[in-house]
């Protein structure tokens, strides 16, 4: 898909909630099969890939302390192979859909090929998997095997340099994205690892951050960021230009419901809790765009992935005018 020259944004409603405490406690990711959702989780009930359905039913668990002990990230093949970050072990887990361990690479060191706690990852579009190496400082790209293909980075805060990297993705055009975790912002790179652009400074303002975590570029070149420490999405268009902030508006999950329902005391509790407090993001870990431009956030400290959908209207360049020196916004 080619990118639209702009966007006439309609709005960007919530859509849905999957997953409570007792299935998906503290989720770090989520990745996506043919018909079920593949969800990260660490602490709580266990580092394990909880597996669920769009019914929000729990079918069990994939992986666990034998295979991994501090999982980060997740990513799911055109098999349905499950691929996870380990930053305690330094390594990348492979298993198969049903849990089975395939194979691991890495270990730690400052080499180029090895790893000091492998926090974000992301495919390409040839497959190969683009790591963040968080304590080296650095990017590095895999091929599935193991096998290094490209690392570039060092430690500071000047542009194209990294201090604790962690979240990272990819757009259409093979540029990489990093959410530049103790720096406080978003550097885009182009696929040879050239710096191109960066996004935000320290702070809780509009366009700034508090430790982002994730980053992710949907296909019409919006770029979202998880501002962890803010409780908060922030949405940037491709230039980098803020658009918006998600602050939470959930609802319960049908998993959720039927806990609540089960049990007395829980429910008279939450009648009398603060509602909207309930709503909000906690601790957002990681964000997500799917192809329908569905937008998933690991809302951690609530145990849950709250989804929002995307509406837009695709225009070209004849559609619009030109920019203006003083715009003034018409809602109608």
């Amino acid at each position: 898909m080619v990118a639209p020259f702009d966007l006439l944004r309609s709005g960007f409603p919530y859509y849905m909630t999957l997953g409570q405490r007792r299935v998906t406690s503290n989720p770090m990711d989520i990745g996506f099969g043919k018909e079920n959702v593949y969800v990260l989780t660490r602490g709580g009930l266990g580092n394990e890939v909880r597996v669920i359905n769009w019914e929000d039913e729990n079918l069990g668990t994939r992986g666990g302390a034998s295979l991994f002990q501090w999982p980060v990230a997740l990513l799911v093949d055109e098999d349905e192979n499950l691929y996870v970050s380990d930053e305690a072990n330094h390594k990348i887990v492979i298993m198969d859909k049903e849990g089975e361990h395939i194979r691991s690479f890495g270990e730690q060191g400052s080499e180029a090929g090895k790893m000091d706690r492998p926090s974000g990852m992301v495919f390409d579009s040839e497959g190969n998997i683009v790591v963040s190496d968080t304590v080296n400082n650095r990017i590095q790209r895999f091929t599935r095997e193991g096998e290094l293909l490209q690392c570039f980075g060092e430690s500071g805060s000047d542009e194209g340099a990294f201090s604790m990297p962690w979240g990272v993705t990819v757009d259409q055009a093979g540029n990489i994205y990093v959410a530049d975790w103790k720096n406080d912002r978003v550097q885009k790179f182009t696929a040879d690892g050239d710096f191109a652009m960066s996004i935000g400074s320290r702070g809780s303002e509009k366009g700034e951050f508090l430790r982002p975590t994730s980053v992710a570029v949907d296909a019409h070149g919006d770029i979202y960021v998880s501002d962890w420490q803010n409780d908060r999405v922030q949405l940037f268009n491709k230039d980098g230009r803020y658009i918006q902030s998600f602050h939470g508006n959930a609802s319960l999950s049908e998993s959720g419901k039927q806990y609540i329902l089960a049990n007395k005391v829980t429910l008279r509790l939450r009648e009398m809790g603060d509602f909207e407090k309930t709503q909000r993001l906690n601790a957002p870990m990681t964000v997500k765009v799917d192809d329908q431009f569905r937008l998933f956030i690991t809302d951690f400290g609530n145990h849950r992935i709250q989804i929002y959908q995307k509406d837009a209207v695709e225009l070209s360049e004849d559609d619009i005018a030109p920019r203006m020196r003083n715009p003034i916004l018409f809602t109608t």
